[in-house]
């Protein structure tokens, strides 16, 4: 069974079937072959170093793991519904901009002011919460030393 979370498309989870030369299967086809356990595995590449045994509970505890490489991915990543009125806003201005040039700027302004602050509040949260200012970083798009020198005084 492939596992999804629509917050973080690229991960789709599975546990994969462990062949006996120790290799993971990726298709489906290796359920007609021999293996002997499982490992939870994801579509970006990762899979579990643990190997549970070849029975359904062996499967649940692989695709258990998935979920646990998932979580703080899921934690870092933006609600999809939230990504999508995002973009939508995104189009809006650019299509405000060009029918109506001085009203976007003027919406623009107000999102900036309001955008400030949410980050700095979104920043404190993030480090009272224990995230690492490479955490924080990799979230914003810069380099840790970058996120450090705008927010260390929030």
């Amino acid at each position: 069974m492939t596992l999804k979370l629509s917050d973080i498309p690229g991960h789709e989870g599975f546990a994969a079937p462990v062949l006996p030369d120790g290799t993971l299967a990726r298709s489906s086809g290796a359920f007609t072959r021999a293996f002997i356990g499982y490992q939870g595995a994801c579509s970006c590449g990762w899979s579990d170093r643990r190997r549970f045994p070849p029975t359904p509970e062996g499967a649940k505890d692989a695709e258990g793991r998935w979920y646990e490489h998932a979580k703080p991915l899921l934690l870092a990543a933006p609600p999809n519904w939230l990504v999508v009125k995002s973009n939508l806003l995104c189009e809006q201005i650019v299509n405000l901009a060009g029918e109506r040039p001085l009203a976007a700027l003027t919406l623009l302004a107000q999102v900036e002011s309001w955008q400030r602050t949410l980050l700095d509040q979104a920043v404190t949260s993030a480090r009272a919460a224990g995230a690492s200012w490479a955490e924080v970083g990799e979230a914003m798009g810069v380099s840790k030393q970058a996120a450090h020198e705008r927010f260390r005084d929030a």
